[in-house]
This record gives structure tokens, sequence and C-alpha cells, in this order.
């Protein structure tokens, strides 16, 4: 990714929804992949979701559908954990795959999909 403009846009809105790319526990400063485990990365990257979200006008309670790739199955239940301290009833619909990452050390990524607050005219 070295300097330029970036190849990957954080979030895209269309349509009164918000879609973020994948987001991943990766330092912006210096890319370098955050460690501390499974459930260090979990809370960074929620961390950096909430962040590009209330950038797009949206917030945790407009979320309406996540999907979750996990590195190691072994790591599902401090997800579904980690989900439910984050996310309240109603939660929004949900994925979660296992998959292998093309970046080394990345233990989760996260997909979501919101809703945009309406805007004063």
């Amino acid at each position: 990714m070295g300097g330029g403009e970036a190849v990957i846009s954080d979030a895209v809105e269309i349509g009164g929804f918000v879609l973020l790319s994948g987001r991943a526990a990766v330092d912006p400063a210096t890319l370098a992949v955050i460690e501390g485990g499974f459930e260090v990365q979990a809370h960074s990257v929620l961390a950096d979701i909430d962040t590009v979200l209330a950038a797009a006008g949206s917030s945790r309670a407009l979320v309406v559908r996540v999907e979750c790739f996990l590195a190691d199955p072994a790591d599902f239940p401090a997800w579904n954990r980690i989900w439910s301290a984050y996310f309240t009833p109603p939660r929004p619909a949900r994925t979660t795959v296992v998959a292998g990452f093309a970046v080394a050390g990345i233990l989760i990524e996260l997909q979501v999909t919101a809703a945009v607050e309406r805007r004063a005219p």
C-alpha cells in the first residue's frame, strides 16, 4: 500500500446505507498487524468500525448486517461473547465463517452494513 491514494475505500454510502470494507486489526500508521491475540484484535476491529461508522453518519445502533471471518474456529466462543457485549438486542444479522487471510497474523476481519442517519436538508 505505500504512498498515494488508498486502493480500498473505508466505506461506501448508497441508498441510505453505508457498506464498510473488511476491517482487520491493523495499525493505520504502520500497517502492522496488532498483536495480543484474538480478543485484542476483535476489540480493536470493533473500535475501528465505530470510528468509520461515525465518520459516515452512522453508528453501531444502526448496523443491520455483520460478516465475520475468523482465522481459527476455536475463537468462535470468544467471538460470541464479544459480539453479545458489543451488539445488544435486536442484534444485526450475522454470518461467521472460518477463512484464511492474505496477511499473516490477522485473526478476525469484519464487514459491516449500517443504515445512515437522515441528514437535515
